[in-house]
């Protein structure tokens, strides 16, 4: 008689193939099978008696099985993510009640997200995105009370976001990025999500305003609201987020260990950071980050956000906002990315952010901004003028406007500005004398020669008067120039 096996790890190797339609490893019913980033290929199997089955990362085509809660109800772990999966998520999976780990993420999957959460308690993570899924979200899933992951970004799932998630009191991230929910943002955000860490709805068609609730989320330190179309103002009580304070290596992915030695959940967060997408993984210190690029905001930056002293990210671009960049930003000195483009931002550039040591990346363009750019610490290494192009007020290095580092702020390029002014003034009303001038030489040449073509008396007399002058005129200088000669005669002898 053989030994039972319990655990299964081929995983990570270049094993290709067909898996096996019957898998028998004696365990009575509590064996992980751990197959994944090979190259298999096929069908999904439906291997009874499996409580773990790990078989992401491979080349396996085809639909979930339609029975797999019957064939499959042990199962505890499931993750069937980076595949070829196409067709829709079987019914038949609100047999396997548990279930704690669902990921079924890139894939091809389609269809509505089904509704049987209800018999699936002790589900803690579920990972359907990058598939095409489309429809709303069951309010269902917030009766799981283990759920703290849900992840569902770009799909095309849609539907009214200010009604949804009622009571989800456990669920620590929520990203919904890139789909096509619309409405306002979720109401009573703090009751019905009060541990929520990370909020993601980047690429949606949200409108209304950022609710102040949103500050009283204690944990928060990823929010993503990019790409919608929200509008107003940046809540001020946004500085008063307490996750946002705390340092970056705070927020490395805690999940709770799984059951099995071989098998874990990989926490993936995509952000916009430095103008690329970039993947954060678990086991990585996650930038805390605000992002609400590509929106309709607009009044000032809120003086309050730069007592954020460990915030990673701030991008604020493409947006309506005003007035000067706070001049308390140099406070944010763990920032790493800043993003203020395309806004109607005006006054000089702070001192204050040369102490930004830490700030890799930085985006000032399309602004109303002037005077001198700051040359100390990290400006030194912003030499691509592509980063202020659009504020035509601003001078000095990289820029080709060069202004003097002996006037404050924007005075040096204030006063080029008035010089260029009065030099603009000057010409106008040069040019209005010589238009005057044109003026009233044509009118007063028509004037003349006009009467002189419509007369004949006129004309006979002004001609008559230019013949007698040319005369008198001849007659003059032959006299003057005989009255020379002889004079000169006379003082030669």
């Amino acid at each position: 008689m053989s030994s039972p096996i319990f655990e299964l790890d081929l995983s990570h190797n270049k094993i290709s193939g067909y898996l096996p339609k019957i898998l028998d490893l004696c365990s009575l019913n509590f064996a992980v099978v751990n197959l994944a980033f090979n190259q298999l290929k096929g069908s999904i199997p439906l291997w009874s008696g499996v409580t773990a089955l790990d078989l992401r990362n491979n080349l396996l085509s085809g639909t979930v099985p339609a029975n797999i809660g019957e064939e499959m109800s042990y199962l505890t772990f499931l993750d069937l993510s980076n595949n070829h999966l196409n067709g829709s998520i079987p019914l038949s999976m609100n047999r396997i009640q548990n279930l704690s780990y669902l990921d079924l993420s890139n894939n091809y999957l389609t269809g509505a997200i089904p509704l049987l959460w209800m018999s699936m308690q002790e589900l803690s993570i579920i990972d359907l995105s990058n598939n095409s899924l489309s429809g709303g979200i069951p309010s269902s899933v917030c009766s799981l009370p283990f759920l703290f992951i849900l992840e569902l970004s770009n799909n095309n799932l849609s539907a009214d976001l200010s009604s949804a998630f009622q009571n989800c009191t456990g669920l620590r991230t929520l990203s919904l990025g890139n789909n096509r929910f619309f409405g306002s943002m979720p109401k009573e955000i703090t009751k019905n999500l009060p541990l929520l860490a990370e909020l993601l709805l980047r690429g949606n068609t949200l409108r209304g305003s950022i609710p102040e609730e949103l500050c009283r989320l204690p944990f928060l330190h990823i929010l993503v609201l990019a790409e919608n179309n929200l509008s107003g103002s940046i809540p001020t009580c946004m500085g008063d987020v307490h996750s946002f304070k705390l340092p970056q290596t705070y927020f490395i992915n805690t999940t709770e260990p799984l059951p099995f030695l071989s098998l874990s959940y990989t926490m993936h967060i995509e952000l916009i950071l430095k103008g690329r997408i970039i993947e954060y993984m678990d086991r990585m210190p996650v930038h805390s980050t605000i992002d609400l690029s590509n929106n309709n905001l607009c009044g000032k930056i809120p003086e309050k956000l730069t007592e954020l002293i460990h915030l990673g990210v701030l991008n604020l671009s493409w947006n309506k906002l005003k007035g000067n960049i706070p001049n308390n930003i140099g406070s944010l000195t763990d920032l790493e990315s800043l993003d203020l483009s395309h806004n109607r931002l005006s006054g000089s550039i702070p001192a204050s952010m040369a102490s930004m040591t830490f700030l890799s990346y930085l985006n000032l363009s399309y602004n109303n901004l002037s005077g001198q750019i700051p040359v100390a610490n990290q400006f030194g290494t912003f030499n691509d003028p592509s980063i202020y192009v659009g504020n035509p007020l601003l001078c000095g290095d990289p820029l080709p406007t060069n202004c003097s580092s002996s006037l404050p702020g924007n005075g040096a390029q204030g006063g080029k500005h008035e010089d260029g002014a009065d030099k603009d003034d000057e010409k106008t009303e040069r040019l209005w004398l010589y238009a005057s001038i044109a003026v009233g030489y044509i009118t007063g040449f028509w004037l003349v020669f006009g009467s002189l073509v419509l007369k004949r008396s006129w004309r006979h007399a002004y001609f008559k008067f230019v013949f007698d002058m040319r005369d008198k005129l001849l007659v003059l200088i032959a006299v003057k120039l005989a009255r020379a000669k002889r004079r000169f005669g006379l003082e030669r002898n």
